[in-house]
């Protein structure tokens, strides 16, 4: 230890030398460490731009899968079978407090004739909007009661 203590004294030996030149940092370096910086924060950004297009779309399926069931409670709740056709068979181009979302209400009725052993609705929902790849769809079948 005391001998390196000497030499780095000494002016013209190598290992003052070393120490007087790696007192910093070479441009080689800092423009190498700059280009690792910016391709972590591009890459957190494309991240969080990714995130919050992928929340919204979420946020916009879970209205629509929402105004999906609300209608098919409020058709299976009704009390008279025979206007279920007549009373929610319907597109809505808007719905009231959900701008942008449009709905469908599809009834197809099965049976019911005399000879018939089965009487049932199928009621189809579909719920788009403009920025849904795929409509929210859900189906349910009401029988005779």
């Amino acid at each position: 230890m005391k001998l390196f203590l000497q030499l780095q004294r000494c002016p013209g030996s190598s290992v003052a030398h070393a120490a007087k030149a790696r007192r910093g940092m070479t441009l080689i370096e800092v423009i190498v460490a700059i280009a690792l910086l910016s391709g972590a924060l591009l890459a957190m950004a494309a991240f969080i731009a990714r995130f919050a297009t992928v929340t919204g779309t979420t946020a916009i399926r879970a209205e629509a899968n929402e105004l999906v069931a609300d209608r098919l409670e409020e058709v299976k709740g009704s009390m008279v079978y025979a206007s279920i056709e007549n009373t929610y068979s319907k597109t809505e181009p808007t719905i009231l407090n959900h701008p942008g979302f449009q709905r469908q209400t599809i009834v197809t009725h099965s049976g019911g004739l005399p000879q018939s052993l089965y009487d049932y609705k199928t009621v189809t929902v579909l719920v788009t909007n403009s920025s849904l790849k795929m409509p929210a769809k859900k189906t349910t079948i009401i029988s005779v009661f």
